[in-house]
């Protein structure tokens, strides 16, 4: 090859172009075999979980003290629980990618020297506020573009793809609201024509209460007819005396028929 140095340089760059992306992809190691047990304590500078289906423990630290690498890739995690890591000073390298996580604790990116390898999500944005107010001069943050599977900077995904909103809460309760809103808005019609329907209900039963005993009243009271013998005519009387009423019905019904009288007068 001392004679082409031609191809002497095309080589040489070629292997600073596979030493940079193998520089960029960190350190790896092989997937621990068998059950895990969170309380075993690890010395290993590498550690690969990824493939497994793990549960990250909420109340634990994973007690591997020398760790500078970890794999916690594919295993359908959703959050990264804060005391998980509290105990791995010297982790360097933090992958989680292909996980679909829901929140990443801001704790965690106070961390400068901590690389994160994950996908690139909007859920990144509190990671990326964190490292932006704490860490200075450090290297730009990555996101792996899971379509294409390649690194992406992390600040113009975030730009481009996470435009700044309303928050996920805010949204949230303006969509309660809205349901509140128009439950009411369905609901005020039709208590209102209840209400309306039970007024109307009370009027009708105010309205034929007097009619009901004005009639149960003329019913008790004794009718009386002069042609009747055996019902004798009422008495009318007052408190301070008694007034005789002519029975004009006796005077001008069942009387037998008198002749004219003529008055004579003179020839």
């Amino acid at each position: 090859m001392g004679d082409n140095p031609a191809l002497e340089v095309l080589l040489t760059l070629l292997l600073l172009l596979l030493l940079q992306r193998s520089a960029g992809q960190g350190l790896t190691c092989t997937v621990l075999p068998g059950t895990v047990d969170w309380a075993a304590e690890f010395d290993a500078t590498c550690l690969n979980f990824s493939g497994r289906g793990l549960q990250l423990p909420q109340n634990r630290s994973l007690q591997a003290s020398q760790v500078r690498v970890l794999d916690l890739s594919s295993n359908g995690l959703r959050e990264l629980p804060p005391l998980f890591f509290a105990e791995l000073g010297k982790l360097q390298d933090l992958r989680v990618t292909d996980n679909q996580l829901d929140r990443v604790d801001g704790a965690l990116a106070a961390r400068c020297h901590l690389d994160l390898q994950a996908d690139c999500s909007c859920v990144l944005m509190p990671w990326h506020q964190v490292r932006q107010d704490n860490c200075s001069g450090q290297q730009p943050l990555r996101c792996l573009h899971t379509a294409t599977g390649a690194l992406h900077n992390l600040s113009t995904f975030l730009d481009v793809s996470c435009p700044p909103g309303p928050a996920p809460a805010t949204i949230g309760l303006a969509v309660a609201g809205g349901i509140l809103f128009l439950g009411l808005v369905i609901a005020a019609p039709l208590l209102t024509w209840r209400l309306w329907g039970h007024r109307v209900a009370r009027g009708q039963g105010k309205g034929q209460a007097p009619q009901d005993r004005s009639r149960a009243r003329l019913a008790s009271q004794p009718r009386y007819s002069s042609r009747d013998p055996g019902h004798p005519r009422p008495r009318l009387a007052t408190a301070h005396h008694r007034t005789s009423v002519p029975d004009y019905e006796n005077v001008f019904m069942d009387q037998p028929a008198e002749d004219p009288q003529w008055t004579p007068h003179g020839p």
